[in-house]
């Protein structure tokens, strides 16, 4: 599953150096479910300004929420906000875990969600 393999990173060292040895496969899937039922997560997304991209967030997206689509996430970011070039930060409580990106083609239905300082013309990256 793509969200448990982004989460390894996080998880897998602190877990190696708690048990002061290589965990086993059920140690992990263990602590992955302890992180991931205290996830919440923030979708932003890209927008070109100038030669840069800008990421902003536009949805704050409950764990209740991604059980909904974590088997297909493309298909429901492109469902609901369109297009685009979409960052989903996870956090475990206040601390970041990883940052896995989106990018489905297609026309955006996400402009009238950015905040004011993206500018009056935004244009989707």
């Amino acid at each position: 599953m793509w969200i448990k393999q982004a989460y390894r990173d996080y998880y897998k060292p602190k877990l190696k150096r708690t048990l002061k040895r290589d965990p086993s496969q059920e140690e992990m899937d263990q602590r992955f479910e302890e992180i991931y039922s205290q996830v919440n997560c923030i979708l932003l997304a890209g927008v070109l300004e100038g030669v840069a991209i800008y990421f902003y967030e536009i949805a704050k997206i409950s764990k209740e929420e991604l059980d909904g689509f974590r088997d297909r996430p493309e298909e429901y970011l492109f469902e609901r906000f369109g297009g685009g070039n979409y960052k989903l930060n996870f956090f475990e409580g206040p601390s970041f875990v990883v940052c896995v990106n989106f990018k489905p083609k297609g026309e955006s239905k996400w402009i009238h969600l950015l905040p004011e300082k993206a500018g009056i013309n935004p244009k989707p990256a």
